[in-house]
C-alpha cells in the first residue's frame, strides 16, 4: 500500500512540475506580447498626426503608465513562477512585492472624485499594511 502511495505522489509531483513549466512558458509569452503591445501603443500615441508630435493628454499618460505597471506586474509574476519552479517554494517577499505594485498601480491611476472617503482610506490602509509587511520581511531576511 505504501509503495502505491509513493508512486502516486511521485506522479503528482512530476505532473505539477510540468504544469508549472507550462505556466512559466505561457507567462513569458504573455509578458513578451505585452512589451510589444506597449511599444506599439507608445509609438502610436507619440506619432499621432492629429495631436502633433510629443503632445500627450494626461489621460493618455495615465493609460500608458498603467500599461507599464501591468508589464512590471507580469515581470514579478514571471519571477515568482521561476522561483517556485526552481525551489518549489513561494516566497512571501515576492508575493507582497507583486501586491504592492498592483495596489500602487491602482492608486496612481485612481480617479479620486469617483470614490468615497471610506474606500480611499481602505486602499491607503491596504498599501500601508503591504509596505509594513514588505519592510518586516526584508528586515527578517537580513538577519
Amino acid at each position: 500500500m505504501s509503495s502505491k502511495i509513493d508512486i502516486t505522489l511521485e506522479i503528482l509531483h512530476e505532473s505539477k512540475k510540468w504544469m508549472v513549466l507550462a505556466v512559466l512558458v505561457l507567462m513569458a509569452l504573455l509578458v513578451a506580447a505585452s512589451i510589444i503591445e506597449l511599444a506599439l501603443v507608445v509609438f502610436r500615441e507619440i506619432t499621432d498626426p492629429t495631436k502633433g508630435i510629443l503632445f500627450l493628454e494626461i489621460e493618455e499618460f495615465l493609460r500608458i503608465f498603467g500599461f507599464v505597471f501591468m508589464v512590471l506586474i507580469g515581470f514579478e509574476l514571471l519571477e515568482s513562477i521561476t522561483i517556485y519552479f526552481k525551489e518549489n517554494v513561494i516566497h512571501a517577499e515576492v508575493v507582497i512585492l507583486i501586491a504592492v505594485i498592483a495596489v500602487s498601480r491602482k492608486m496612481i491611476l485612481l480617479d479620486m472624485e469617483k470614490y468615497e472617503a471610506d474606500s480611499l482610506m481602505a486602499l491607503s490602509l491596504i498599501m500601508l499594511s503591504l509596505g509594513a509587511s514588505y519592510y518586516f520581511i526584508k528586515r527578517s531576511n537580513k538577519r
